[in-house]
Formats: structure tokens, C-alpha cells, sequence
């Protein structure tokens, strides 16, 4: 999907925070259901989709110097503690936008302080954001356990655990890189009980991906892959047909333009699927402006300007398994939406550093904007 079905001087119809209708203006203000309905006037602006973000930590370790000067993991934070510094940053994607995000536990790395992430991503499932927990296991690297234990600790044990509890729909694991625990025959284990206990299974990688790994995707049916984009031209087309994402760090937008154009623009044109996230790091140079990354796309790696909004909202609700309630405006799906200040959707793109978000709805709940009147959000 790559193409967006514009209504101009259109309307929506929403009833109990789901879209009941959509189309012509005209039409739409006809209806039945529309004659008492309250107005909310878009005249000369933009309504879309709400923003999807596929990868941001809401909460992660202290910086240094705060609160004194401590410094330390997850597990040296109060519940209350990360419980805050969640909703700050959940408060932040609204502001800009954006009302639904993956949410990884990867700062914790023992049972105890996943479950205490993923309780707090429960806690604030709708303050005011749309939250899809994702399970991301990395190990504390105590050289106590060896990689074969590490593969039983996850498999037998915590795995199983947060399945139970339903914690969290999506398992991330990593084949590459420093934080890669696990080789990959052992990944290929944990991805087949993960899919045995009903997780959806995302791969990450800080590199670009080899051959074993995107076999490994296809063999797990994987809802998304984290990682610059390769050029192994043979995957795009297996992989599409199973509906993995590609999602894009914005780093490469800032870092590697010049390599990651080429290979995004060719991956695109032979059908991959693109989503473009922030892969937010507070302690990080990152930013939660999805309109800035929505410039990013289109100046830096060629995207075109529908091409940029598909990356941002649709592709990354898929990359999720939302898509069958946000990611796009259509009848049946919840009403998560903004109201931008600009006549033309092309636009966006071209305010660099701008945020032209001047209402958002989640629900059909307005949760930023003038008209926000006791809607607040979480500090």
C-alpha cells in the first residue's frame, strides 16, 4: 500500500469512538446518524491517520547525573519511577501526533523487571496512547550462563511466563550485533516456541542483514524485521508475501542517507513493505516528531510524499498486527486521527522541524487540541 485514497472536502461519521462512515462531505453530513452529531470543522486543513511509531523505549535507565548523579539499570528504578518517565514520553508521541507505539522492554534484563515494563506499558494502555508490548529479552552479561542456558532461561521460563500473564502479544529478537546472546541456530529455537505459545515474532538486527537471517524470517513468518535495509533483492518478494515490514531506524535518515536511498528506493520498487520509526532513545540524539521523519523519508531516502505517509502510519499498524483497527481511516476502525494545519498533504513533508498536528483523536476522544476540554494528558 503505498498509494493513499484521498476524499477532498470529505467527511467521517464517528459513533462511540469508531468510524461509521466516510467519504463526500455532501454525503456524509446526509446521513441519519449524522444530524445531531457534534462538528468539528477541517476546512482548508489535512485529516489522516493518526502516526504508528513500531520501536520506542517509554522507559529505560537513568542518565547520568540525575536525581544527584545516580546512574543505573531498570532494576534499580522504583515502579513509580519508570511509571513517570513512561508517560512523559508517552505524553511527547501525543503531542507530535502520534497515538499508537511498539514498546520494547530491551533495558531490562531479568524476569522481575520485564514484567515491571510491561505492567507499566498495561498500567497506561490509553493515557492517551495505544501501546502494543513487545518482548524483547536481552541477558545481563554476568558470564554466569552460558548461551545454552541463556536459550533454556528464555524458553522455558520466561517465554512461557509472560505468555500467561499477557503481557505481550510480540516477541523481538536479536540475530546480530553486540547484544546478540543467542546464535542463530538458537534463535531459530526461541522463534519456534515463541510462535508455539502465540507470540508474533520480530526480528533486529544493527547491521544489515545476511541470507540466514531473512531465511530465518520467512521460516518464522515474522511480522517485521529492525534493521538498515539490505540489497538481497531474492527476500523483497517472499518477504512481502508474508507480510514482514521492513522497518527503518531514523538513524539512517540522519547517519547513512546516502547508502540506505538506494537500497529503500529499490526495496520499495521491487514491493517491500517500509515503515520508518523513530526507535526513540531518551539518552539518545532521537526525536519523536513523526512529521520531521516524514522529511527525512522524502529528502533524504527518496520516498515520495504518500510513499512517507504509508511508512508512518499503515505500514508500521501492520508491522504491529493493528491494522485491522488504526493505521488508516475506513468504517469499522477506531477513530485515531489528526487534524493538520496544512492544505495539502504534500506538505508535510516539506516543514522540516515543524509540527502541524492541531488536533488528535484517539477513539474518537479528542486528546490534544483547543478542543481537548477536560482531556488530559499523563505527566
Amino acid at each position: 500500500m503505498s498509494e493513499l485514497n484521498i476524499v477532498p472536502k470529505g467527511a467521517l461519521l464517528i459513533r462511540n469512538g469508531i468510524i461509521e462512515d466516510v467519504g463526500p462531505a455532501r454525503r456524509v453530513e446526509n446521513l441519519a446518524g449524522a444530524r445531531h452529531a457534534r462538528e468539528i470543522d477541517a476546512t482548508g486543513r489535512v485529516v489522516m491517520p493518526a502516526f504508528v511509531d513500531a520501536d520506542v523505549a517509554l522507559a529505560e535507565p537513568s542518565a547520568a547525573g540525575e536525581n544527584g548523579g545516580d546512574q543505573g539499570p531498570i532494576r534499580l528504578m522504583s515502579r513509580k519511577k519508570v511509571l513517570t518517565r513512561a508517560a512523559s514520553t508517552m505524553a511527547e508521541c501525543a503531542s507530535y501526533g502520534c497515538l499508537s507505539v511498539g514498546a520494547h522492554t530491551r533495558y531490562a534484563t531479568d524476569l522481575q523487571n520485564i514484567g515491571k515494563l510491561l505492567r507499566v506499558h498495561k498500567a497506561l494502555q490509553k493515557k492517551p496512547i495505544r501501546i502494543r508490548s513487545i518482548f524483547a529479552p536481552q541477558f545481563a552479561p554476568d558470564g554466569t550462563r552460558n548461551p545454552a542456558q541463556l536459550l533454556d532461561l528464555l524458553t522455558s521460563k520466561w517465554l512461557p511466563a509472560i505468555a500467561s500473564k499477557e503481557l505481550a502479544a510480540v516477541v523481538e529478537l536479536t540475530v546480530a550485533g553486540p547484544e546478540a546472546a543467542l546464535d542463530i541456530s538458537m534463535v531459530r529455537t526461541a522463534a519456534t516456541v515463541a510462535a508455539g505459545l502465540g507470540y508474533a515474532i520480530r526480528l533486529r538486527s544493527p547491521y544489515r542483514l545476511e541470507p540466514v537471517h531473512l531465511q530465518l524470517a520467512l521460516a518464522a513468518g515474522a511480522i517485521g524485521i529492525i534493521a538498515p535495509m539490505d540489497t538481497l533483492r531474492a527476500f523483497v518478494g517472499p518477504l512481502s508475501a508474508v507480510g514482514c515490514i521492513r522497518a527503518i531506524p531514523a538513524s539512517e535518515g540522519f547517519d547513512d542517507s546516502c547508502n540506505a536511498a538506494g537500497s529503500i528506493r529499490s526495496a520499495i520498487g521491487e514491493g517491500a513493505a517500509i515503515a520508518l520509526t523513530s526507535s526513540y532513545r531518551l539518552l539518545d540524539a532521537s526525536s519523536l516528531n513523526m512529521q520531521y521523519l516524514l522529511h527525512l523519508a522524502v529528502y533524504r531516502l527518496g520516498l515520495t510524499p504518500e510513499e512517507a505517509i504509508t511508512a508512518t502510519t499503515w505500514n508500521p499498524a501492520c508491522s504491529l498486527r493493528l491494522s485491522h483497527v488504526i493505521g488508516s481511516l475506513e468504517p469499522g476502525k477506531s477513530a485515531d486521527l489528526l487534524v493538520v494545519d496544512v492544505p495539502d498533504y504534500r506538505e508535510l513533508a516539506r516543514r522540516a522541524g515543524h509540527c502541524d498536528v492541531s488536533l488528535a483523536m484517539r477513539d474518537g476522544q479528542i486528546v490534544l487540541g483547543n478542543a481537548a476540554q477536560g482531556i488530559n494528558l499523563p505527566h
